[in-house]
């Protein structure tokens, strides 16, 4: 490959980084846009106990995999394990969640939800489908598919 070459490979390469970072930028300002909106309509995270955000992911992951065990709440939470070991003292102390032996492993603890924990999860899930559902009802069953397909691949891409 000759050196030209070389430049004009680079070049395009830069201007697909550059592409890729706007068309993430305006992807991730238009999903924080909708988040606020949620928020705003459906009541958002001040309602209820005070719950820092990594407080607030530890339960909502928790409600979507009980039971979990520590280690697996801590990489379900993108975080290490005494951080999320942190949150889920403070979901214990607010009532939330509750550290059970695991029945596998008598040695072992995993974390579920108890039954006010399981309220709030219902509360603000129930009042952010709510708050979205006019929005999503707007949309054809092609693009509610689609949306759908799409959020599961970014989601995938992350994770």
């Amino acid at each position: 490959m000759s050196p030209s070459t070389r430049k004009d490979t680079a070049r395009k390469g830069t201007a697909r980084n550059d592409t890729a970072r706007k068309d993430t930028e305006q992807l991730l300002d238009r999903i924080g846009v909708l988040i606020r909106e949620v928020a705003r309509i459906g009541g958002g995270a001040d309602e209820g106990p005070l719950l820092s955000a990594r407080q607030r992911i530890a339960l909502a992951e928790v409600g979507e995999a009980q039971p979990l065990r520590l280690n697996e709440l801590a990489v379900r939470m993108g975080t290490s394990a005494p951080t999320a070991s942190r949150a889920v003292d403070v979901l214990v102390e607010q009532g939330l969640v509750a550290r059970v032996p695991d029945p596998e492993d008598r040695r072992a603890l995993q974390i579920e939800l108890t039954s006010a924990g399981a309220a709030l999860v219902a509360d603000r899930k129930g009042r952010a489908v709510a708050a979205l559902q006019p929005a999503v009802a707007s949309l054809s069953r092609e693009d509610r598919d689609r949306l759908d397909e799409l959020l599961a691949r970014l989601v995938a891409g992350l994770r």
